[in-house]
């Protein structure tokens, strides 16, 4: 056991970062620091914490640190560090997102637009970013409407026209490969998306009034009709937004609601005078936090290495000035612009705050109701569980085993665990089976087992705590199993299997006794078995057909002549492996791929062929 006394005399009073570590020597916690030594001290001396700090320092088995030359150098460090390891106790923005941009490829004959989730510099011209996708999806739609361009990538020559698609004879592509547009009215339209996206809406729409005047006037009264649809859609695009702030402001403004448990920050987007856009996280395990720290932690992952920084943010709480100076000054680094954090005071800014905040804690809300309900629903079918398998305690970790394999290759074992009656993919585990050269079941499932179970009795964690219940993806065979090897290594744990009936479906669960509980006696129970038993078969199948891909890539059966990929697999699956088809008869490997006498005998040919090569090669080397 670290003696933490001793380790905080070699911290220096500098400035820096400094890394968490548990017994299992992972990350849980990155902090930074103006100085060091007292800010870690402040771990170790019954300085009073909220729960959930309390929490992490419980499983502190070390700690690490890096100095900085300023408290600066040390924020950009923490953020990178978060970003890196997301680590279980700093509060995390799970929502992280590209924002996505509109691509104009201007350097093509004919231009396409289309939906880009990078910037980068290929010639083309670029709007956005969006904060929204379904903004920008609803933008195209209506401007391939108005303004028709093609979206397919084939190179188009005016001299050589070819058929037109479906976009074309739906009105969403004027069909520049059939030549039924030139060059310079597609230019125009161009022109006009470009117009369009850049916010210049009011010529475009002034415009298209002018030519569906002139159109009535001259009679054509079918154009001046496509104009004026033209124009409603670009008027549905261009509506003004409810929210309205004078004079143009673009900023964000910010809100962070907090419980007793967790927390949830709201984002408003205001571009242009516009309100743009909205943005949710839930902040988990944050209730109870400092509030400031967290508006400060918040903003620091969110802002970090963002595509699009705004000139002021605004913040429904007062943050600390030195603090609030030293995000702004990296902030403005990123953006490479002055950027600054402001709690308004009064009138339309205060307002989209206070706006922001009613947000947040109406997402917070429901977030509670939904895993108060969750939770509750869980628990209820873990109540039936329990009476079902007769546990002592409720089974809130279950660990599930299913073996699969092809035929005497590519064996391979599954575990995975619910937590909660939820999946908990961290601690799901890929066994593959090393001492068998054929196929058994059983022997596959002790070995599995063995390896899960052996760590566990000797006191490592490294698969998990213990589970309160084992559920194995079959009958009594497998139950036995698994009580046998758990009885050898001094373990106790209820053991019950998951068997199927013949359409393959969950059936009941069974006992050790062989009692079997139908599932259909109970819908919550039987949909909950029935996630297990899938994903388990779901889980080890993924894990064998990897195997399998890898091991069918290189044969000797390639470059045969008239064995193909299928052919290939056919056969590997019938004799289980190269040499199961070489000692087979030349009638049998015929009959199995559905080939001629004459081909399975030169298969039969290149395989010895391939393995006389293949000892000649081994004896030289020995040699």
């Amino acid at each position: 056991m670290t003696d933490f006394k001793e380790e905080l005399k070699k911290v220096p009073e500098l400035p820096g970062v400094y890394l968490m570590h548990d017994a299992d020597d992972r990350i849980i916690y990155v902090g930074k620091a103006v100085i060091l030594r007292n800010r870690l001290r402040s771990y170790f001396n019954n300085t009073p914490h909220n729960e959930r700090i309390t929490r992490m320092i419980s499983l502190i088995d070390r700690f690490e640190f890096i100095v900085t030359g300023s408290e600066y150098e040390a924020l950009l460090l923490e953020c990178n560090l978060i970003k890196k390891y997301r680590p279980k106790y700093n509060v995390l923005l799970k929502d992280d997102k590209n924002y996505p941009y509109v691509k104009v490829t201007v350097g093509e004959r004919f231009p396409r637009v289309m939906i880009a989730h990078k910037k980068i510099n290929d010639g083309a011209k670029y709007f956005g970013p969006y904060y929204l996708s379904y903004t920008v999806k609803s933008t195209l739609d209506t401007l391939s409407k108005v303004f028709p361009m093609r979206t397919c990538t084939r190179k188009i020559d005016p001299q050589k026209p070819t058929r037109v698609c479906l976009n074309y004879h739906i009105g969403l592509c004027p069909g520049p490969c059939a030549g039924y547009i030139s060059e310079e009215e597609y230019a125009k339209n161009t022109e006009a998306v470009c117009d369009f996206l850049a916010g210049r809406n009011g010529d475009i729409i002034k415009k298209l009034h002018a030519e569906m005047l002139e159109a009535s006037e001259n009679l054509d009264f079918e154009k001046a009709a496509d104009i004026r649809d033209r124009i409603k859609g670009l008027e549905v695009v261009s509506e003004k937004q409810k929210i309205m702030l004078s004079g143009g402001d673009s900023m964000d403004a910010l809100a962070i609601s907090v419980n007793e448990t967790d927390g949830a920050a709201v984002v408003f987007h205001v571009i242009g005078g516009k309100t743009l856009g909205r943005d949710v996280y839930i902040l988990e395990a944050a209730g109870g936090s400092d509030i400031q720290e967290l508006y400060m932690s918040f903003i620091s992952q969110y802002y970090y290495e963002a595509i699009a920084v705004p000139g002021r943010i605004y913040t429904a709480e007062e943050l600390p000035e030195d603090q609030a100076a030293l995000v702004c000054e990296m902030l403005s680094s990123t953006a490479g612009r002055k950027v600054q954090l402001i709690t308004p005071k009064k009138g339309k800014k205060l307002e989209i705050c206070d706006m922001a905040m009613q947000n947040a804690r109406i997402q917070l809300e429901n977030y509670e109701t939904t895993k108060r309900a969750e939770r509750a629903g869980n628990l209820l079918v873990l109540e039936k569980l329990k009476d079902i398998c007769r546990t002592e305690t409720l089974p809130l970790r279950i660990e599930a085993f299913d073996i699969s394999n092809l035929g005497d290759s590519e064996i391979d074992g599954s575990m995975v665990v619910f937590e909660n009656g939820k999946p908990k993919k961290s601690d799901y585990r890929r066994f593959k089976i090393k001492t068998l050269d054929k196929r058994s079941d059983v022997a596959s499932m002790n070995e599995m087992l063995t390896r899960r179970y052996k760590k566990l009795a000797e006191g490592e964690t490294s698969f998990g705590a213990a589970p309160d219940l084992i559920l194995m993806d079959g009958g009594i065979t497998q139950i036995n199993e698994a009580i046998r090897v758990i009885g050898e290594l001094g373990l106790e744990i209820p053991v019950f299997g998951m068997v199927k009936d013949d359409r393959h479906r969950s059936r009941g669960l069974m006992s050790p006794e062989g009692r079997e509980f139908r599932l259909e006696d109970d819908p919550d129970i039987w949909r909950f078995v029935t996630d297990v038993q899938n994903e388990t078969h779901r889980f080890a199948i993924e894990y064998n057909r990897k195997l399998t891909e890898k091991r069918y890539k290189k044969s000797p059966l390639d470059g045969i002549k008239g064995v193909g990929d299928k052919r290939k697999v056919t056969l590997l699956r019938k004799f289980g492996s190269v040499k199961g088809i070489r000692e087979a008869s030349a009638e049998d490997i015929a009959s199995a791929a559905k080939i001629s006498p004459a081909l399975a005998e030169k298969i039969k040919e290149e395989l010895s062929k391939t393995n006389k090569e293949s000892k000649a090669v081994r004896g030289g080397d020995s040699g």
